[in-house]
């Protein structure tokens, strides 16, 4: 039997290559081509959360994130998400607004808050509906007079599908990173420079280890089974409407019937006990006839 093709978009498996605190070489190699931050930032990233916890379900729609903090206090979040969810610029908000109220504490003052960068990946689907470009920077300005109210929130959002074939720019190269299993296409990435062979190299270890490539494929099929389970369950409430609903139709038009039936019986002047043993009618619903 086939191995399942396994990404470096994959859970967990990017956050292993990116999130590991004792090779920080590839991380800083896929921010340099997001960001633009002071370079001896980098030599002093932190990550917030260096337990990999490669047995835990990073939530809904197979969305990860890696939280980082820098030497002057600036916070970066980078998610990668796989699959289309309908409410995620909402999500993105709101974890950007989490990440700047958690700077402070009860009576700290506002001008403790360092900046928040954040940062979505989407791999297999595109979020951004009125811009071509696959990497979009967002800030708080004035659109009119392009007056910037504050630098403390970024927003940036990677999408491969918008990636020209022609681009071979290094952050261009690491969106197909991520979504290439080839082992050609990874070694040409690996001689770009130190980064990409860092990854390249963490990246063919994990798939190579066959209790990670377990762990992945264990949380593929359990993402399955819950969307069969939910596909399951809309269509057995489908089935269970429409039963229900030619149920109250058959009743509804045999109610009909007999009302029709007890009128043409009070034209003909029976008597309303008689129309009662006839029917399924109550003697109040034949009054109303009259």
């Amino acid at each position: 039997m086939s191995k399942t093709r396994i990404f470096a978009k994959s859970d967990p498996i990017f956050k292993m290559i990116f999130g590991d605190p004792e090779n920080k070489t590839a991380l800083i190699g896929l921010l340099r081509e997001i960001i633009d931050i002071p370079e001896e930032e980098y030599a002093h990233i932190e990550i917030i959360d260096p337990n990999l916890r490669v047995n835990k379900s990073y939530g809904k729609s197979g969305i990860l994130d890696i939280k980082l903090t820098t030497k002057n206090g600036q916070r970066i979040n980078i998610e990668i998400q796989i699959r289309k969810a309908s409410d995620l610029k909402q999500r993105i908000l709101f974890y950007a607004s989490k990440m700047i109220a958690e700077q402070l504490t009860e009576g700290e003052k506002y001008d403790k808050i360092r900046k928040i960068i954040s940062i979505m990946i989407c791999t297999d689907h595109n979020l951004i509906e009125d811009s071509k470009e696959y990497h979009n920077r967002y800030f708080l300005y004035d659109k009119n007079t392009n007056s910037t109210f504050t630098d403390l929130l970024e927003i940036d959002i990677l999408e491969f599908k918008k990636v020209p074939e022609k681009d071979k720019s290094n952050l261009a190269t690491w969106l197909r990173f991520l979504n290439t299993d080839d082992k050609e296409e990874l070694d040409k990435m690996a001689v770009r420079n130190v980064a990409f062979e860092s990854a390249v190299c963490k990246y063919k270890q994990l798939t190579a280890d066959e209790r990670v490539r377990m762990i992945v494929e264990d949380k593929e099929k359990a993402w399955k089974d819950r969307q069969a389970e939910i596909k399951y369950a809309m269509e057995e409430g489908i089935q269970k409407g429409r039963t229900e609903g030619r149920a109250e139709g058959r009743a509804e038009g045999k109610h009909n019937r007999e009302i029709e039936i007890a009128k043409k019986m009070l034209l003909k002047n029976k008597n309303i006990e008689e129309i009662i043993d006839f029917t399924d009618l109550t003697k109040e619903e034949i009054e109303k006839l009259r």
